[in-house]
């Protein structure tokens, strides 16, 4: 006969408490919210690096949708500037401008396009456009001067870097507002807005800033012919396209970051 044999089954312990700690905070950075006069509140994110300011002053490099962009691009400056005999890149304050809201983000980031509305197999169709102007402004007689009253800073080295929406915006400034940036980085910039908005700017611009246009895989509208339209004349030499294979338009801005600020923070010209 088989005795029966009875097993006592632990019981899974419980989950161990959380160890209580504090939040991660980014040294030699602060974050401060500038109200537009329309009343819209942009929370502006900077780090500074903690060796002083050359004699001409940092290099600035402006970062929109600061909110998912502006940590990784101010942990990666510092990092290539650490290393700066190796890479060439010195020091230079990091701002990242938050986008806010999808809808406030399209408004900001679009130029003026009278009777043209974004179709509805694009992106944020229905939703307002037409505010660069605006935001652009806010840009230059808001967020520069709080920066410039805290840091000295190299007026001729401010770069805009931008994604998709972002990028088109960087493309405008360029070509619209030559003088207000050093040089601007335009990461998959959305070209099919306004239904070739961007190729007719580039028609009229002239004494443009150098321009660094990156690009993954499958873009809806390829660059290289609004380089070539860029680059004459006076301006030759003035664009340069970086290739980003393997990236979709989702990724690409994680790929541009460390080229970005190559860009903006060479101790070479651009």
């Amino acid at each position: 006969m088989v005795a029966a044999v009875m097993l006592a089954v632990a019981a899974p312990a419980a989950p161990a408490a959380p160890v209580a700690g504090v939040p991660y905070t980014l040294p030699h950075s602060d974050e401060q919210v500038v109200r537009a006069k329309n009343g819209d509140a942009y929370p502006i994110l900077i780090a500074w690096p903690e060796a002083p300011p050359p004699p001409g002053g940092y290099p600035v490099l402006y970062v929109l949708d600061g909110e998912d962009n502006f940590a990784i691009a101010a942990l990666t400056a510092r990092r290539l500037a650490r290393a700066g005999a190796r890479t060439g890149i010195s020091d230079g304050i990091v701002v990242g401008i938050a986008a806010g809201p999808l809808p406030r983000r399209t408004r900001d980031y679009t130029p003026a396009t009278p009777g043209w509305t974004i179709p509805a197999n694009r992106p944020a169709s229905g939703m307002a456009t037409g505010g660069a102007e605006a935001f652009l402004d806010f840009v230059e007689r808001q967020v520069k001067p709080l920066v410039r009253r805290r840091w000295r800073v190299d007026r001729s080295r401010e770069t805009l870097l931008g994604h998709s929406f972002g990028g088109l915006l960087a493309l405008h400034a360029a070509l619209t507002r030559p003088a207000m940036f050093g040089g601007v980085v335009a990461v998959s910039p959305s070209l099919w807005f306004g239904d070739g908005l961007i190729a007719r700017e580039v028609a009229t611009a002239k004494d443009v800033p150098p321009m660094l246009i990156a690009e993954g895989d499958g873009a809806a509208v390829a660059p290289a012919e609004l380089i070539r339209s860029i680059d004459r004349g006076a301006d030759a030499g003035r664009v340069r396209f970086l290739p980003l294979p393997g990236q979709s338009h989702g990724t690409t801005m994680l790929a541009a970051i460390a080229p970005a600020i190559r860009f903006a923070f060479s101790g070479a010209e651009h």
